[in-house]
């Protein structure tokens, strides 16, 4: 006996639907992988800026840390993720350590006002509903 053509249809659309999902999946893991690779390289050029063993044109690793300085914090939205990349971006080294160190300062004072909302967001939302928030 034969299965209902409605039956036959919900089983396929079933079987649709976990392989979209498998997809996704997977297209999400080799987004991730793609991203750490690039991520990877883009470190170790900047670990290379002094070598004087670069191709012709080529970008070396004080063109590409000052690049990112310049690019990299527009493209970073939250302050947590800024505080990942100060050693990068703000090296100590440079000729404007004060002003990078400003503007550090600035930045963890951003983070634990930041950190300090949340706390008094938390310790307001619990009081209502009585609940208990650790942190």
């Amino acid at each position: 006996m034969r299965k209902p053509i409605e039956q036959r249809i919900r089983e396929l659309e079933e079987q649709k639907k976990a392989l979209q999902s498998r997809l996704e999946k997977q297209q999400r893991a080799e987004t991730t992988r793609r991203r750490m690779l690039l991520g990877s390289f883009v470190l170790e050029q900047l670990e290379q800026e002094g070598d004087d063993g670069q191709q012709q044109g080529a970008m070396d690793g004080k063109q590409l840390r000052q690049w990112l300085a310049r690019e990299f914090p527009a493209y970073l939205s939250r302050d947590a993720d800024r505080v990942l990349f100060v050693d990068l971006l703000w090296p100590q080294n440079e000729t404007n350590a004060s002003t990078q160190s400003a503007e550090r300062t600035e930045l963890d004072g951003t983070v634990d006002e930041a950190a300090a909302t949340l706390q008094d967001h938390a310790q307001r939302s619990t009081g209502e509903g009585g609940g208990t928030v650790q942190s």
